[in-house]
């Protein structure tokens, strides 16, 4: 009997084994199949990452192999002799393998993609990011049974632009919302080729976008006038006599001082005051356990050690009503013994939640007649006040926190006078009556020059 060495079959190749076997007809196939899988134990054993010990207490061998399942994400498993734990190792990595074979090669259909895009996800974004994702799908996509049902090998490009033009005519979408839907395809597609479901991503984005509603934001629902923030502050005083120790309506007077956002204004700890500045560079927010993608649960407001984005992390300068309205707060928590991780708005020994910052709002507005708007519209405030102002746009973005001066001007800055004083501005601007006059050595003479008469070229 002829036998192969173990250096060829090192050499060979599944098929060229089995050619040169059927060429030859002399060869042992059982023997050579042996060794193929002796060669594959060697190599899964030598990329096993975890130890392999022996109990004298249990007399048995043990190891560690990956599970899902497990909190951990592992899980031990023991045998009598160390031959069979190798080999229980061998067989865990090969039907591995092989199960993730199968999942490449099965036929994906759009919703089962989504799920495996979503249960990748979770790994790289917050449980807020996960659960604004599950919505839009719960919203656009899963209803539409027909094309979620589709294998993604089917879909094409003319295919998508379908489906985006069927939701814009469903429903009345303004461009954040829109773009939002349409993400979660793109981002899933893009998923498919580099997990080798797909060669290439059908997706583009060619819906009607002139069906989309224009997002005209009118300036008196945008921010607070001048008058309305007086009201409302004079009305989070009230709410505060009545309940002296909620300190949720001071939060709302120093956010028109601070234009931060919500979550940023509840972090603040008295260690970020610092002299007549403040420190912003943490936030709250809500996490979810998203465990289960279809039944998300709500775990709570956490405080976490960083900002919406780099640029978030900044120092404001403090006015004297700031400090005023800080120092009252530290007198509330003194008095009533609130305290929680240095917090300057605790109430029992937790955080305020933004929940009940947006109910002093609520129901501040409603109590004084204006309409209701939310602690963001506060932000936009501070903005557009600063800008009329005169303070610089690129000061005032750097105030937000933004990273760039066109967020700030597109979504931030609105007219903060009422009507009758912005006739007057711009027809005292039309009319020049603010218009400051040079003195005469700064003003230019104007004279008239005169051309000599050009005549036409003659032809040559």
């Amino acid at each position: 009997m002829l036998f192969i060495p173990l250096i060829c079959i090192d050499k060979l190749n599944k098929e060229e084994i089995l050619k040169f076997l059927a060429d030859s007809g002399t060869i042992d196939l059982a023997y050579v199949q042996e060794q193929i899988e002796m060669k594959k134990r060697e190599e899964i054993l030598q990329n096993h990452r975890y130890s392999i010990w022996y109990s004298e207490r249990e007399n048995a061998w043990y190891t560690t192999l990956p599970d899902d399942s497990k909190k951990t994400g592992r899980k031990n498993i023991k045998r009598k002799n160390r031959k069979d734990l190798e080999k229980a190792i061998a067989a865990f990595y090969i039907s591995q393998d092989k199960a993730d074979k199968k999942g490449k090669e099965e036929i994906l259909t759009v919703e089962t993609l989504f799920y495996k895009f979503m249960k990748h996800k979770v790994n790289g974004v917050s449980s807020g990011t996960i659960n604004r994702m599950m919505a839009d799908w719960e919203r656009f996509y899963k209803s539409e049974i027909e094309f979620i049902n589709t294998p993604i090998q089917n879909i094409t490009k003319i295919d998508v632009d379908d489906f985006f033009n069927a939701m814009l005519n469903k429903y009345s979408l303004k461009k954040k919302s829109y773009y939002n839907m349409c993400g979660i395809l793109k981002q899933m597609l893009e998923y498919a080729v580099d997990a080798d479901y797909l060669e290439k991503s059908p997706y583009r984005n060619r819906g009607n976008k002139k069906k989309l509603i224009p997002d005209k934001k009118i300036s008196s629902k945008e921010v607070y006038r001048a008058n309305e923030k007086e009201l409302l502050i004079q009305e989070m005083e009230r709410r505060l006599r009545n309940n002296p120790s909620n300190t949720a309506p001071l939060a709302v007077m120093l956010d028109f001082e601070l234009g931060t956002r919500k979550g940023e204004i509840l972090a603040i700890s008295t260690n970020d005051i610092v002299g007549n500045k403040i420190h912003i560079q943490r936030q709250v927010v809500e996490k979810f356990d998203v465990s289960d993608l279809d039944n998300r649960k709500s775990l709570g407001f956490f405080l976490v050690d960083y900002t919406k984005s780099a640029d978030g992390d900044r120092w404001l300068p403090l006015t004297q009503r700031a400090k005023e309205i800080i120092a009252r707060v530290q007198e509330i928590n003194e008095r009533y013994g609130y305290s929680c991780k240095d917090l300057l708005f605790s109430r029992k020994g937790t955080l305020l939640s933004p929940d009940t910052i947006d109910c002093q709002i609520k129901r501040g507005c409603e109590y004084i007649g204006i309409p209701i708007r939310t602690m963001h519209k506060i932000r936009k405030t501070y903005a557009s006040t600063l800008l009329h102002n005169g303070v610089n746009v690129s000061i005032v973005k750097d105030m937000l926190g933004h990273a760039d001066e066109t967020t700030t001007i597109k979504h931030y800055i609105f007219n903060i006078e009422e009507e009758s004083e912005t006739d007057s501005i711009v027809l005292e601007a039309l009319e020049g009556k603010n218009k400051v006059e040079k003195p005469k050595s700064e003003q230019s003479e104007h004279k008239i020059i005169l051309f000599s008469d050009m005549k036409k070229a003659r032809n040559l």
